[in-house]
């Protein structure tokens, strides 16, 4: 009887679900964009059923999205509510303070509903004590320009692995794909926004676009000094159900994640006319035509470094619009 009793009992155990990690709120259809997805028809985005939009306005020290503008515009004139992240890529706090000033400086003259967000790639040197500290650098910075709390963007892995708890207090937008629902984490209790597929389907986006699942934690007051400007921002965050695609109901979680063939960068697409990530970033913005034994050969390395540094298996195969990190 003892056996039987010890067997049942470690039988519920396994049967009750484990503490999930959730949204933060109710959860409506969002994408995130940037060159990439070249030309964007975001009336069509928004009949689709998406109500949120992030648009990536820079790399770096120094470069900008070409297609920012455009795709700012075109939510707002589509009535989405719209907000920026900006890829950084720094591997020290003053570099951090460097790339927060020059992003709120790129996104300064729009009048943005969503918090400003990190793209934050950890450098392989750091630990996560250091890592955080050149996060904290970031944020601080974007805070104190903007006048507006930001949020951070990462996958669900350097959630886990790269940051402390010094981070708490920021909204995360998690990346994980796949997943009936993102992979919790010892810092955040809930998430704010989750990038869950990055091989969907929208009408109005040509080729493959990041979906995403946001909530009302996203949304930012603007500042008192910003400037002005034409908006449809809704003054409630919708919980109805898309009519079209995507085809998960906001306030719900997907239950599988699409598939799509790879997203490939159409041929079409607006390259950045940079050659390298500007200023002293430690990565490079691959372009039409170079190889990595060329890429190697500017930064005084080897293709073979550059491969095991950047993960690549097939050293003959880069796409242009790739980040390749070279120290």
């Amino acid at each position: 009887m003892r056996k039987w009793f010890a067997a049942l009992t470690a039988l519920l155990i396994l049967c009750i679900p484990a503490l999930a990690f959730g949204p933060a709120s109710e959860t409506v259809h969002g994408i995130d964009v940037s060159v990439y997805n070249g030309h964007v028809d975001f009336a069509s985005v928004a009949e689709a059923g998406i109500r949120m939009v992030y648009i990536r306005s820079s790399l770096g020290f120094s470069y900008v999205d070409p297609t920012a503008e455009r795709n700012a515009d075109g939510a707002r004139d589509a009535g989405l509510e719209f907000g920026f992240y900006h890829f950084c890529t720094a591997s020290t706090e003053e570099e951090a303070v460097r790339q927060a000033r020059f992003f709120a400086e790129t996104i300064a003259r729009y009048d943005y509903a969503l918090k400003p967000v990190m793209e934050l790639s950890p450098a392989r040197e750091l630990d996560r004590t250091e890592t955080t500290d050149v996060a904290l650098a970031f944020l601080s910075e974007v805070q104190r320009r903007t006048g507006r709390e930001p949020a951070i963007y990462c996958s669900a892995s350097t959630a886990r692995d790269d940051y402390d708890s010094r981070l708490a207090s920021y909204s995360l937008w998690v990346a994980d794909y796949g997943a009936r629902e993102p992979e919790s984490n010892d810092i955040w209790e809930t998430w704010a926004g989750w990038q869950y597929s990055d091989r969907g389907r929208v009408d109005g986006v040509n080729g493959n676009v990041d979906l995403d699942l946001f909530t009302a934690e996203m949304r930012s007051e603007p500042a008192p000094t910003q400037s002005a400007g034409p908006t449809a921002t809704p003054t409630a965050i919708p919980t109805a159900t898309p009519t079209a695609t995507p085809t998960a109901t906001p306030t719900a979680m997907p239950t599988v994640c699409p598939t799509m063939t790879p997203t490939v960068v159409p041929t079409n697409t607006p390259m950045p006319t940079a050659t390298a990530t500007p200023g002293e970033a430690n990565a490079y913005v691959v372009q039409p035509g170079d190889t990595l034994t060329i890429i190697a050969q500017q930064f005084g390395t080897t293709a073979e470094e550059l491969a095991k540094r950047n993960g690549i298996a097939d050293p003959s195969v880069i796409y242009a619009g790739q980040i390749i990190y070279y120290r």
